[in-house]
């Protein structure tokens, strides 16, 4: 295992803590870690200062490269700058967060994909999570629309196409840009509602302009047939991710590959995997029934809680 990782913590001790042994498990020489700061509020504090004791604890042989605030920032702020931080030092690398718990399989999947793709600019990312657990695999990985960022790889050359200012969003909208993407009326006026939030920048959340910046540079992740990576952060200091909003999919036990023996193949987006992703976890069918028949506030404020990619 040679490929850097950044880390991102905050006030979460007992999730960061198993990421921690995870990662000794696999031992990383290098490891950038981003340490948010909560407000004036003595029990977040505590926690936070738990955090730094845990990251203490990192005892095999490892650089590790520390970006501690010395004031809170919003999550978005804070997840933005973590990562141009990051690869303003590295040309790619594996992103983890301290509620997204890996097994084995993730890290060793994630540095052979960088490797076989690194040169294929149609190529965003690629993902830990799928959601899926396919008991026979012909081939372990596939091609999606959906940049998924429960724990993931990228390279800095797709870091640059981050395009946070979407100033071309009211254009790509009037032209119908979506169903290129999916063909699909409830896909298209879901993400739609997503993206008008975002320009408007009511609320931001850096993986929903992440989704948008690949999208309007026809990019594509790679996907693989076993669920790598688990949020483990549906708790109650979760950011966005409460325990309310718990879901079947968080429940979702990862899997390790039996080997790693993988191929580059030729780039065919599994178009079927995205319609399945749409509907069972962002759930476009039931909001868009819902729209139709309910006060469209309601469904506007269910869409400013992020559904983390």
């Amino acid at each position: 295992m040679k490929t850097p990782i950044l880390l991102m913590v905050y006030i979460k001790p007992s999730t960061t803590l198993k990421v921690i042994n995870r990662l000794r498990e696999i031992q990383p020489p290098k490891i950038y870690i981003s340490i948010n700061v909560p407000p004036k509020k003595k029990f977040e504090i505590k926690k936070n200062k738990k955090v730094i004791e845990i990251i203490k604890t990192i005892d095999w042989k490892c650089k590790i490269v520390l970006k501690k605030r010395k004031k809170h920032v919003d999550a978005y702020t804070s997840y933005k700058d973590a990562i141009n931080w990051f690869f303003k030092n590295e040309n790619e690398g594996i992103i983890l967060e301290d509620d997204t718990l890996p097994n084995k399989s993730f890290f060793y999947f994630c540095e052979k994909m960088l490797k076989i793709y690194r040169n294929d600019k149609r190529i965003s990312q690629v993902c830990g999570s799928s959601f899926i657990n396919k008991k026979t695999i012909k081939d372990k990985y596939s091609f999606s629309n959906y940049t998924l960022c429960w724990g993931y790889a990228t390279w800095k050359r797709s870091i640059k196409d981050f395009d946070e200012k979407m100033k071309d969003w009211p254009y790509l909208k009037k032209n119908n840009y979506l169903f290129q993407i999916i063909k699909d009326k409830k896909f298209v006026e879901y993400w739609c509602d997503i993206f008008d939030i975002q320009y408007s920048k009511k609320f931001r959340a850096w993986d929903y302009i992440w989704l948008y910046s690949n999208w309007k540079k026809n990019k594509f992740s790679i996907i693989p047939h076993k669920h790598l990576i688990k949020n483990i952060g549906f708790v109650k200091e979760a950011t966005h991710t409460k325990i309310r909003y718990k879901d079947w999919y968080n429940n979702l036990e990862t899997e390790e590959f039996k080997n790693l023996s993988i191929k580059k193949k030729s780039l065919k987006l599994d178009i079927s995997y995205d319609l399945w992703i749409s509907k069972k976890i962002f759930k476009i069918n039931t909001i868009y029934i819902k729209k139709k028949n309910t006060n469209f506030k309601k469904i506007y404020s269910r869409l400013m809680k992020p559904i983390q990619l």
